[in-house]
């Protein structure tokens, strides 16, 4: 009996146990479902959100796409409205712009000054080509001499000479164009110093913010400093802000961009007088008036010693080094010996004035009072007659080469390009240069059949002739036209014909 009863007993625990746990677990299970919900409706939420902020950039956008669209055809108005504008400037036909290009007026304006254009109008600024002005130094092994540094300006000058016309270079011309570029140079300063002044406010500013970030705070503690960021570079494309702020500059200091005729420091803007010329930033600061320094070369002077004065100069040269080499070893006792005063007062003009061998060659018979100005003339303007006959040979050897290149080119072009007309007539065509009775220089073309030209060679070889181009059979017809010619004279005449050799001469002669 009490087993049964405590066999109930455990069961009755057991199960109450049990029915304990499935509550529990129920329970959990109950809380778990609860929080699956509030997360589910969470995420609906936050999807809901999503969806309608989707929405608004969609239509955000749409919008920026259409302003962007509206921009992009806006745009492409302008360039069509400015390319019709250009449109009537523009060359179609090679006929348009030979027409164009080899007028007077087209090539002086291209090629005479700097910036020069035609047609269309000035694409940008003027001031853009002066504000990118540079010089590059000339970094060779070998310096210029003096007088090839005049055959240059000789040679720029003859350049200039022979390619500006005076007839549109007028003064009224020229004054014209020097007041145009002068007004670019002056626009070109200005902005460049209104750019140096916006970009030294920048760092200003930000020093300041950075200063104020690293102060100290209330426990006198200072913050790690931090770094300092990067200047923002949209300074150097307001071109509107910098020349503001240049002008501003301009009208506080004109003495920045122009050269006063009293240009001396602590003087007001009246006592300085009017202005002479703008400032040049790039050769102002340079004794040569050059943006870089310019080295002139000299040449060595010719050893005109004979080989006796040469020897002679070499013996006192080694007598001279083992007599300072004696002298030295005896210093100890040079140094107890007392140096005795000089009776006459150093001149310490003329030593510090000595010049080298050149400067006293080109001082030789010269006298102070009378070639002061010959005496004051700097080493780089110093010519002699060695340098004049030396720039007359490089110039006569130049004048030779170039009429040298002409004339090779003029036989080039005769030999590579056939006249139409010969082309037309046939291969028996000869042409000459004629005159007529007026004096008028013209063509000729003569077309010989075969019976002429059997009867003119004969029984001769005739090859040679198809080597020949029509300058030099213009010469073969008019040594056929005198024939009381010898065949030396015709040998001779024959040699003077470019492009000619000794063999085609020979048979030429036998012809």
């Amino acid at each position: 009996m009490e087993v049964a009863q405590q066999r109930l007993t455990d069961e009755k625990a057991m199960a109450q146990k049990k029915a304990e746990e499935t509550r529990k677990r129920l329970e959990r299970q109950r809380l778990k479902n609860i929080k699956s919900v509030k997360n589910a409706m969470r995420h609906e939420e936050a999807r809901q959100k999503r969806a309608q902020e989707f929405e608004e950039e969609i239509k955000v956008s749409l919008a920026q796409r259409a302003e962007k669209l509206e921009r992009f055809d806006k745009a492409r108005r302008l360039v069509v409205q400015e390319l019709e504008e250009e449109s009537v400037h523009w060359l179609s036909n090679p006929e348009e712009v030979d027409a164009a290009f080899d007028g007077i007026e087209s090539m002086q304006k291209l090629w005479s000054r700097p910036g020069g254009f035609i047609g269309a109008p000035l694409p940008a600024e003027d001031a853009e080509f002066w504000r990118y002005e540079s010089h590059t130094w000339d970094m060779s092994r070998t310096y210029m001499s003096a007088r090839e540094k005049l055959m240059e300006e000789m040679e720029e000058m003859a350049h200039y000479e022979a390619n500006l016309d005076p007839s549109y270079w007028t003064e009224d011309a020229i004054q014209f164009q020097n007041e145009l570029e002068e007004k670019a140079k002056l626009r070109a300063l200005v902005r460049e110093e209104g750019r140096k002044s916006l970009l030294l406010k920048q760092r200003q500013m930000m020093q300041d913010i950075y200063a104020e970030k690293s102060s100290p705070g209330p426990d006198g503690i200072p913050p790690i400093p931090p770094p300092m960021p990067t200047p923002s570079l949209k300074v150097l494309a307001d071109y509107e802000a910098m020349e503001r702020e240049g002008t501003k500059l301009l009208e506080q200091d004109p003495s920045k961009f122009f050269v006063f005729e009293s240009d001396g420091d602590g003087e007001d803007e009246q006592s300085k007088g009017k202005p002479i010329r703008l400032r040049d930033p790039v050769r102002d600061h340079s004794k040569t008036g050059t943006p870089y320094p310019e080295l002139i070369g000299r040449l060595p002077r010719t050893d005109k010693r004979t080989e006796r004065e040469r020897k002679r100069q070499e013996r006192e040269e080694r007598m001279w080094a083992a007599a300072q080499q004696e002298a030295a070893s005896g210093v100890d006792f040079a140094a107890d010996d007392e140096l005795m005063p000089a009776d006459e007062p150093v001149d310490y003009d003329l030593v510090t004035n000595f010049g080298d061998d050149e400067d006293r060659a080109w001082e030789e018979g010269l006298d102070p009072q009378t070639d002061s100005d010959l005496l004051k003339t700097p080493r780089d303007k110093r010519f002699n007659e060695e340098d004049v006959e030396w720039m007359i040979k490089s110039i006569e050897k130049k004048i030779a080469s170039l009429e040298e290149i002409m004339r090779i080119e003029a036989v080039n072009q005769g030999s590579a390009v056939k006249d139409e007309i010969e082309e037309a007539l046939g291969q028996n065509v000869v042409k000459t240069k004629k005159i007529d009775e007026y004096g008028r220089e013209y063509t000729s073309y003569e077309v010989m059949s075969s019976e002429e030209n059997e009867n003119v060679l004969g029984d001769h070889d005739t090859s040679v002739l198809s080597t020949l181009n029509p300058e030099q059979i213009e010469a073969i017809v008019a040594l056929e036209s005198d024939v009381s010619r010898t065949a030396e004279e015709v040998r001779n005449a024959l040699s003077k014909v470019p492009g000619l050799s000794d063999e085609q001469i020979q048979l030429l002669v036998d012809l």
